[in-house]
């Protein structure tokens, strides 16, 4: 019971602090919902997926956050600082429960106030997926 208690109380004191220390960026809001399209293997025949995910505005120039395709089979954490983009994440490889780890870095370029465009190298590490390229345009509000 204490520890529960001290648990709701850390738990508490950072989502005050949280709240508390939040930069304001300008006009912008910090965190901005995405949707994307991607285009997954863009060298040996386009499959495109949906994705849907979070963006946090750290600064001008960094950001934070995480998205996941439409069917749930991949789920990445991202971090990016100007045009760079990393990702770490999880992909159920063949939809049947058999999931691996997944890494990802790129550029990204915003096209348009809320559009933008990025260029990924996606590695999977899995025996049957190979190393391939990445397109997603996507739009965030």
């Amino acid at each position: 019971m204490r520890f529960r208690v001290f648990l709701s109380l850390v738990f508490s004191f950072y989502l005050v602090l949280s709240i508390i220390s939040a930069q304001d960026i300008g006009d912008e809001r910090n965190i901005s919902p995405t949707i994307s399209i991607r285009y997954d293997d863009i060298l040996s025949g386009m499959s495109p997926s949906s994705t849907i995910g979070i963006l946090l505005n750290i600064d001008e120039d960094k950001y934070t956050g995480f998205d996941t395709t439409a069917d749930g089979n991949e789920l990445r954490l991202l971090v990016g600082w100007r045009w760079t983009v990393l990702g770490l994440g999880t992909k159920d490889v063949n939809g049947a429960g058999d999931i691996v780890g997944m890494y990802s870095f790129g550029a990204k370029y915003r096209v348009l106030d809320n559009m933008f465009t990025s260029m990924e190298y996606v590695m999977v590490d899995h025996d049957t997926v190979s190393d391939y390229i990445r397109m997603t345009i996507g739009v965030d509000f």
